[in-house]
């Protein structure tokens, strides 16, 4: 990795737990940071899902769950699957230049948090699907960008999540079908199981990056650089009206959505999907 991207990078830990704020610092770092050193950064959110860029929410998410437990729905940049963030979930990533030809290979990135806690004493390995696995069960799944200039590639990494919540969450209780990627399921463990906390694996992360880097210089996020980012990720227009066409099938009855509007039917013509979905369980 070093010899890739040289002696000097920078290390960023956000302070929010607020999803809009940190989903807004990638996107920031992947179009605005004019820096060409290579950016590594973590940040954990409070409970959130956050889909893929292109991925058809209403199949991905139990909406009604999530509003249920306050569970903060989001779309991130990247592509990828589903994934549930919670305060026991690390969530980390490095935005280098796109120049180093790097696209699709998440091996180089995700070599870094598998080596820390290899190191450790863990049986960590990474599989075809560029997930970790430790013991045979994911603790991590992955996602990449290629922006103008910049790559990202960022990962999820299972400390002391509420894996009930997990599945509950994204699994959507509506029959779906459409075109847009679906999220693979597979099974999943807490690095607590092992005996880590979140301070400790964050201390293995970063001891893995001194050893194999000369200066890793600490930052801050620049919260006033991201209003601009904030506003789009967290519009309806990103959120839902990004999803794919679907037919989507509730109470028996089938509907057409496209862009996260309701078409093709009658009286409810271009409704928002979810203001529908919403307003029909709130009158049950």
């Amino acid at each position: 990795m070093q010899s890739l991207l040289g002696d000097h990078i920078r290390w960023v830990r956000s302070l929010s737990h607020d999803p809009i704020d940190n989903l807004a610092f990638e996107r920031w770092a992947l179009e605005e940071d004019v820096d060409e050193r290579p950016l590594f950064y973590c940040y954990i959110n409070r409970p959130s899902i956050v889909i893929g860029r292109n991925q058809q929410l209403f199949a991905e998410v139990n909406v009604p769950f999530c509003d249920e437990q306050g569970i903060q729905i989001c779309r991130r940049v990247s592509g990828g699957g589903t994934v549930y963030h919670d305060l026991g979930n690390l969530n980390i990533g490095l935005v280098m230049p796109k120049s180093l030809k790097l696209v699709n290979d998440y091996h180089f990135f995700l070599d870094w948090p598998r080596q820390a806690l290899q190191r450790h004493g863990l049986d960590t390995v990474l599989n075809t699907r560029n997930a970790i696995l430790c013991q045979g069960k994911k603790i991590s799944g992955s996602a990449q960008f290629a922006g103008r200039n910049k790559l990202l590639t960022h990962c999820t990494l299972l400390v002391d999540s509420n894996l009930n919540h997990l599945e509950e969450s994204i699994s959507s209780p509506l029959v779906t079908h459409s075109k847009a990627l679906s999220s693979v399921r597979s099974e999943v463990v807490n690095l607590k199981s092992f005996g880590l906390s979140m301070e400790s694996v964050i201390e293995l992360l970063m001891a893995e990056l001194q050893a194999m880097f000369t200066t890793v210089g600490h930052e801050e996020v620049v919260a006033k650089k991201l209003q601009s980012h904030r506003q789009l990720l967290q519009s309806w227009d990103w959120v839902y009206g990004r999803s794919p066409k679907a037919s989507i099938i509730y109470n028996g009855q089938q509907y057409t959505v496209s862009k996260g509007r309701l078409v093709d039917h009658d009286t409810l013509q271009g409704l928002a999907f979810d203001h529908f979905l919403r307003g029909d369980l709130s009158a049950e």
